[in-house]
């Protein structure tokens, strides 16, 4: 009897340990995919802030505010232009306002890894509004597009890592 028992308690444990290493490995993934979603919540908040910023920056200069699509979408293509003139410590005209404006949202945008745009809001045929939006990962949106983000009747592309917020 004693015969047909040896090796028994070598195999329960060895059972035990595969059961083990399986939840340990599952755990393991758990904690990658919270990891992700901590990292995709940090983008997006930063995200809405600098768009918060440069709406207040907007809704401040109204006699730029005509000047802002185009300034921001100049930042948002691969040729965007060099730093404007700086218009902390000197006067500016609204439209340099605008620009200098763009200027730093995108390169704050930039530094984590963001791209911004303005375009008119989708979905929208009534009044003409201005929307922006702050595109990363694997999310463009351009100068000329945002169609990587959002539909043209405002709805979110399925996996797109954008926001998107009216501007005026």
């Amino acid at each position: 009897m004693k015969k047909n028992q040896i090796g028994v308690g070598m195999v329960e444990v060895l059972v035990a340990l595969i059961l083990l290493a399986i939840g340990v490995l599952g755990y393991s993934a758990l904690q990658l995919r919270a990891i992700d979603a901590g990292d995709e919540a940090l983008v997006k908040s930063q995200s809405v802030m600098l768009l918060r910023g440069l709406t207040e920056s907007i809704r401040v200069n109204t006699q730029g505010q005509g000047s802002y699509p185009a300034a921001v979408r100049s930042y948002a293509s691969k040729n965007a232009p060099s730093a404007p003139k700086s218009c902390l410590n000197s006067t500016c005209t609204p439209a340099q306002m605008a620009t200098y404006d763009a200027y730093l949202v995108a390169r704050a945008a930039n530094q984590i890894g963001v791209v911004v745009s303005m375009h008119q809001c989708p979905g929208v045929q009534s009044v003409r509004r201005q929307c922006l939006f702050a595109a990363w990962g694997d999310t463009t949106v351009s100068a000329s597009s945002y169609a990587g983000c959002m539909s043209t009747r405002g709805v979110y592309v399925a996996n797109a890592r954008c926001v998107m917020m009216e501007a005026y």
